[in-house]
């Protein structure tokens, strides 16, 4: 059976504590540095990791202020184009308006100018024909002794009546 030697554990245990001990100087403790390396290494890296996303929000929301910023010019811009143009257009208004007035007035004026040229010329035509009626209706005999007999009457109411017998 099985024989348990003293001697023979003790150089079993010495035996395992030496490559225990050879094994962690070997390999353990290199693979420990390694291991150390790579979690310093994930930790720098999940640290800027950190710092990008934190920044990258940053960015984010200054580029949201910038859009809303971009936003709320744009929308004042919008306003204030609407109220140029709206100055623009009354202007525009307000010239056309005095335009058409002036050219009403003008128009007003060329025709009381036309009216008086007609209404002078209608009269000098009256005033041709009156004295032409006068004319031919002095030529006529038949007026000839009214106005002998209109004469002598203004002559003899005028206190002068000799003269009218005399004729």
């Amino acid at each position: 059976m099985l024989k348990i030697i003293p001697w023979d554990i003790l150089f079993i245990i010495i035996n395992l504590i030496v490559l225990y001990v050879i094994l962690r100087l070997v390999l353990i403790k290199p693979i420990r540095g390694i291991i150390e390396q790579r979690q310093q290494i994930i930790d720098s890296g999940l640290q800027n990791a950190a710092e990008s996303e934190k920044n990258a929000k940053a960015i984010e929301a200054e580029w949201k202020e910038k859009l809303d910023s971009a936003g709320t010019q744009s929308a004042e811009m919008i306003e204030k184009a609407k109220l140029d143009a709206k100055a623009e257009y009354e202007k525009l208004v307000s010239e056309a308006k005095g335009e058409a007035e002036r050219i009403v007035s003008k128009a007003r004026k060329n025709m009381d100018e036309e009216r008086e040229k007609v209404v002078q010329e209608l009269q000098t035509q009256a005033a041709g024909i009156a004295l032409d009626t006068a004319r031919k209706v002095l030529e006529s005999s038949d007026l000839a002794d009214v106005n002998k007999s209109l004469y002598d009457k203004f002559l003899t109411e005028s206190g002068d009546g000799h003269g009218s017998e005399s004729n």
